[in-house]
């Protein structure tokens, strides 16, 4: 047989296998009960954490989703964890906070400390909370985002609780496919916990028990990993206490951000993910993570080999079909969750650019450095 036909056999046997793991976690989600959020007393006392490195075009927006939560103030705290900002976060902050009644902080860095983990970590160990609320500065969320989570926490007595995260404002294909992508993603954070089989979270919608984060020694061992400060923590904690993370499976815990502006924005912040590597401490995380990139490589080196030779073999049209068919079944359910079903008339370009972005992150976010937030890394 020639390398062509090798080529195709092998992509098929890694499409199969992505295949099964994607139809599980469609119907993991599918089972996945809703987090109904019945009315209760809730007596929690709340830290909402806010990480934030120059900001000041879109914290302010933040803070009044925040302060218009339906929690009640003397049970809220706001933290806001700068990390070096170099513009007027600080000022918008205060401007926006200083005559309000709620609790809050404006925690500055210390000089020798940098990157969101140790702002995380310093805002934590400066909170009052027994639960903590983590989002971004450029997200936003309705009013029933802080009960809705501390409901599920007393009810289910987590100890972490991972949310749901969706783009908005979206205005052209760039952005568009970000909130394709991104509700797919989310669907599978979801699907992932409920299944025991978790692959990821999101940094903008997680919240944890202020006891639990400091008996893992929070992030003790990957602090000086730019990133991770969401998936990095979700294992630690299932190691530590099994069956303690749960999914919130409801739209009133939602929390908007805006996409990446352009294509380059993008592509640095997707390697900046990427470059956790296999550093999770997750075998299952490192597994899934090489299948997704290994099967969009192959995938793409098959489609440009029989471009450049004119010869279609049967096992590759049979792969595209397969992939595409459990691609569009897992953000089916996406779009539906997220009350976005329109963004499926993007998902054929959408597949195009997955194949080919995964296939380049992949190659380089393990040997390429990055810019983020201002930073090289």
């Amino acid at each position: 047989m020639s390398m062509f036909t090798w080529l195709n056999i092998i992509l098929a046997s890694f499409i199969f296998t992505y295949a099964i793991y994607i139809l599980w976690q469609v119907v993991s989600w599918s089972e996945m009960p809703a987090s109904v959020c019945l009315p209760a007393e809730l007596n929690t006392k709340v830290s909402v954490i806010i990480p934030c490195r120059n900001e000041e075009k879109n914290i302010g927006t933040c803070l009044k989703a925040i302060l218009q939560q339906d929690y009640p103030t003397t049970l809220l705290e706001i933290i806001i964890a700068d990390d070096h900002s170099e513009d007027s976060t600080k000022q918008v902050v205060e401007n926006i906070l200083k005559n309000e009644r709620v609790t809050w902080k404006y925690l500055a860095a210390e000089k020798n400390q940098f990157n969101k983990k140790k702002a995380i970590s310093h805002a934590v160990a400066s909170s009052s909370g027994e639960l903590m609320l983590i989002t971004d500065a450029d997200c936003v969320m309705n009013t029933k985002w802080v009960s809705s989570i501390v409901s599920l926490h007393t009810k289910k007595k987590y100890r972490m609780i991972c949310g749901p995260v969706a783009v908005h404002g979206e205005s052209n294909f760039c952005e568009k496919y970000q909130s394709l992508e991104v509700a797919g993603l989310s669907i599978l954070s979801g699907s992932g916990i409920f299944s025991k089989a978790p692959l990821l979270c999101n940094g903008a919608n997680i919240a944890y028990e202020k006891a639990a984060f400091e008996k893992v020694n929070g992030f003790e061992g990957n602090d000086n990993i730019p990133t991770g400060d969401d998936t990095f923590l979700l294992f630690k904690i299932i190691r530590e206490y099994p069956g303690g993370v749960g999914y919130i499976k409801n739209p009133d815990a939602i929390v908007y951000t805006e996409a990446q502006p352009g294509w380059r924005n993008f592509l640095q912040q997707r390697i900046r993910w990427g470059s956790k590597g296999f550093r999770s401490g997750s075998t299952l995380n490192s597994i899934i993570s090489f299948l997704v990139f290994i099967t969009n490589f192959l995938l793409f080196i098959s489609v440009l080999s029989s471009l450049v030779y004119f010869s279609i073999n049967p096992l590759l049209i049979i792969s595209l079909i397969v992939k595409f068919t459990v691609d569009f079944l897992l953000l089916n359910c996406a779009t539906t969750f997220f009350s976005k079903k329109r963004l499926l008339r993007y998902f054929w370009a959408g597949e195009i650019v997955t194949t080919v972005y995964i296939s380049w992150v992949g190659l380089v976010a393990n040997f390429s450095g990055y810019n983020w937030k201002g930073r090289d890394y």
